[in-house]
């Protein structure tokens, strides 16, 4: 009996806490739970618009969901919403049509609010506290061709003042209808970004926008401050030294800048590259936990106790990185021999589809590399360059090969494969190792925007390939390319 008074005067105490002071259980199980809250139909970067609205019709039992408006080719664009609390915070993504990495972690947000386990206590208590406004997909014409701007060509972030897009002007009625507390501008950036000048991956950057020319500083700026010093300090224990901060410089003609102006307290939330995460993978439970942590600082005012001094201490996202770097090469150009550095980009090429892309490497930097950094870096100090051979079969033999064979090639000096019965495609090449190839001999020469297929050889022995920009360590087992390349 004794037992059971105890436990009654325990569990009174914890819901005093949790009324005082928010949801007192470690936010951090809920990271070793993902998985059971991420979408799995949202696998990749290239959904549609028919894949949200698919799913927005199954969170319509949940959330109270209606149609804002249409885009300029007429698609529907969504606002969901829950939570009667006196906070209201306004979460739109996909501004961008390409950038879809928090459009998958809302999603997840989505099912994590409406799941029915151990954390149905930090449910309540959050849309007790907060209302919640969400628009996925604010540029449903950009994603289904995968581009940045919208179908009038208009980037939509750049669209607050004049509001010549309907997508602008259904984020702007939305924000001065619902009057939000809180707003959450969420992105992706380029993934070549560092956290300062620095080899760590800009992996998540922040900004409090400003809201004039003179950068100053209101309570409202400061909870968005202080609000994102507290999501640094979450995602430090997952991405050390990975998280970054936006130059501030005010542009009236952006959504944050404006709304900050508008009494918002306004966080951009880019999200960048991570090391063997092409997809944005990891990267966005980063967001679904980065965005969980916020509503419920938002929600318990905890991220008031936070130094907004140390927003200032996050190192400024700076673009210092390439996808490949070999540093110390010696080339020769111009009939000169002399000592440089390569920095090699893959550009996106995207599917005809506009649901995958290919990359093509490219010599981004040739040259002094002071301060930037690569992906993967090699010191080719020691090593020859030596250009890529070029090996004749038939269609069907190259057809034929398997990937131990293309290995056993390239570790012979060959990158590229002729048809001697045919004219082999144009372009990307999937999932192979070897280049295709209509000429007999490559012309071996190195130069900015040529593409990045070349040899690292000691004493003659190949020891790296690059190919198409990808680079292969020979001593050591090789994957399959996501794609060579037809020349």
């Amino acid at each position: 009996m004794k037992r059971c008074s105890r436990f009654k005067i325990s569990l009174i105490g914890f819901l005093f806490f949790i009324s005082a002071n928010g949801f007192a259980q470690d936010l951090s199980t809920v990271w070793k739970q993902y998985d059971k809250y991420r979408e799995l139909s949202l696998r990749d970067r290239f959904f549609k618009h028919a894949d949200v609205v698919r799913l927005l019709k199954q969170h319509a039992v949940f959330f109270k969901a209606e149609t804002l408006g249409k885009s300029v080719q007429g698609r529907e664009i969504y606002h969901l919403s829950a939570g009667n609390g006196k906070i209201k915070v306004l979460l739109w993504s996909q501004m961008h049509g390409d950038e879809t990495t928090a459009t998958r972690a809302l999603f997840d947000l989505f099912n994590f609010l409406r799941a029915d386990d151990e954390y149905n206590v930090l449910r309540k208590y959050l849309l007790d506290k907060l209302e919640l406004h969400f628009v996925p997909m604010l540029n449903p014409d950009g994603a289904e061709m995968f581009k940045r701007r919208n179908a009038m060509d208009i980037d939509i972030n750049r669209d607050a003042r004049i509001l010549a897009t309907p997508e602008a002007r259904i984020l702007m009625d939305i924000a001065k209808k619902v009057k939000p507390d809180f707003g959450f501008n969420l992105h992706d950036q380029n993934v070549l970004y560092s956290a300062g000048i620095s080899k760590n991956t800009a992996t998540i950057s922040f900004l409090d926008p400003a809201y004039n020319y003179a950068k100053e500083r209101n309570e409202v700026r400061k909870r968005a401050t202080q609000l994102i010093v507290k999501m640094n300090s979450v995602l430090q224990e997952y991405i050390p030294d990975r998280v970054a901060r936006y130059n501030d410089d005010y542009d009236p003609r952006c959504f944050g800048d404006t709304f900050q102006g508008m009494d918002i307290s306004t966080i951009l939330i880019e999200s960048g590259g991570y090391p063997e995460d092409p997809e944005k993978e990891y990267i966005r439970k980063l967001n679904f936990y980065a965005l969980l942590n916020a509503l419920n600082a938002i929600a318990n005012q905890s991220y008031l106790q936070e130094d907004a001094a140390l927003y200032e201490k996050i190192p400024e996202n700076n673009r210092s990185l390439y996808h490949l770097l070999i540093r110390n090469v010696k080339i020769k150009k111009e009939g000169r021999l002399f000592i440089t550095n390569l920095g090699i980009n893959h550009l996106q090429i995207k599917d005809q589809d506009y649901k995958g892309v290919s990359y093509q490497g490219l010599i981004d930097e040739l040259g002094d590399v002071e301060r930037v950094y690569g992906y993967d870096e090699v010191n080719a100090k020691d090593l020859d360059y030596v250009a890529g051979k070029v090996k004749v079969l038939t269609k069907k033999e190259w057809t034929a090969l398997t990937q131990d064979a293309e290995l056993k090639l390239i570790r012979e000096g060959y990158l590229f494969i002729k048809w001697s019965d045919g004219k082999s495609p144009l372009g990307p090449v999937k999932k192979r190792l070897l280049n295709l190839n209509n000429k007999s001999k490559t012309d071996g020469q190195t130069g900015l925007n040529q593409a990045a297929n070349f040899l690292l050889t000691n004493q003659g022995k190949p020891v790296y390939a690059v190919v198409n920009g990808f680079l292969l360590a020979l001593d050591r087992p090789v994957k399959v390319l996501h794609n060579t390349f037809g020349y």
